[in-house]
């Protein structure tokens, strides 16, 4: 069981900007209530370049660990004093908590990646459809697991920190075990897919960051063609229960999670 500091409850939170869509609050609490554990998880709206002072407001009223989201993985990486081996690998943190004084910081998205993607086997290679920071940490995972990594980008000339980048419109082609979209595209709101990945039937796995919707254009593509899918909401599930190892040193309970995540309807 949590203890609160002079009959405080225990707090933990999500911090992002913007943050109002975060599924964490939902699936937190609805752990909380589940496992008996006196707390509470909030979102809290921080600007980048704040996250510092917003740590520190947020310890002084018994704040106890928090999940990072964007923009501020990197800051958050900067600020934790000791980094969990996938945070070092991929130089951004999503999991914030204290050891004593210290702040340490772990990243359980790339946790995540690596528990539900299978090992690569001899030969094997992966594509990872985006350059942004989701996409360098889900190449820095993928090379963890084996594969022999390329990306596809918008703008290859700008992706100096990998030697594998083809452009855009050549994501169509090749043979990959592991076809990750770490980009927006099919996420509500956003441009749809102009063409999608590459994928053999049979043989590829489609993963997808996007959980909104949960079975997006290119995971439904992927299912037609006999692939295997390992969808966003998944993901997050995932990375949200592996964060209770670090808060808890227990695994936060998964159906749970994902039930109370299922239920909210998008905006």
């Amino acid at each position: 069981m949590v203890q609160s500091h002079a009959g405080q409850i225990a707090r933990y939170a999500v911090f992002g900007y913007p943050i109002g869509h975060s599924l964490s609050p939902v699936m937190h609490n609805a752990a909380f209530r589940e496992r008996g554990i006196a707390a509470r998880y909030e979102a809290w709206e921080v600007r980048p370049g704040e996250l510092a002072a917003a740590l520190e407001a947020f310890r002084a009223r018994d704040g106890r660990g928090c999940n990072i989201t964007r923009p501020l993985k990197t800051e958050a990486f900067r600020l934790a004093g000791r980094r969990q081996p996938w945070a070092e690998r991929t130089g951004a943190v999503n999991t914030l908590y204290w050891e004593g004084t210290e702040l340490a910081g772990a990243n359980t998205d790339a946790e995540a990646l690596s528990a539900l993607c299978p090992p690569a086997g001899p030969g094997e290679a992966a594509l990872v459809v985006g350059a942004g920071g989701v996409g360098r940490a889900t190449v820095a995972v993928l090379e963890g697991l084996g594969y022999l990594v390329t990306v596809a980008a918008r703008h290859p000339e700008g992706v100096v920190w990998h030697p594998r980048v083809v452009p855009w419109e050549a994501k169509g082609e090749g043979r990959w075990r592991v076809v990750v979209n770490a980009s927006p595209l099919g996420q509500e709101g956003e441009p749809p897919w102009d063409s999608l990945p590459a994928l053999e039937p049979g043989y590829s796995v489609a993963v997808d960051w996007v959980y909104r919707p949960r079975l997006t254009p290119f995971l439904a593509a992927a299912r037609q063609r006999g692939c295997g899918v390992v969808d966003g909401l998944t993901l997050l599930v995932e990375q949200a229960a592996l964060a209770w190892r670090y808060w808890f040193g227990q695994e936060g309970p998964r159906a749970v999670m994902l039930t109370a995540a299922a239920q909210v309807e998008p905006a």
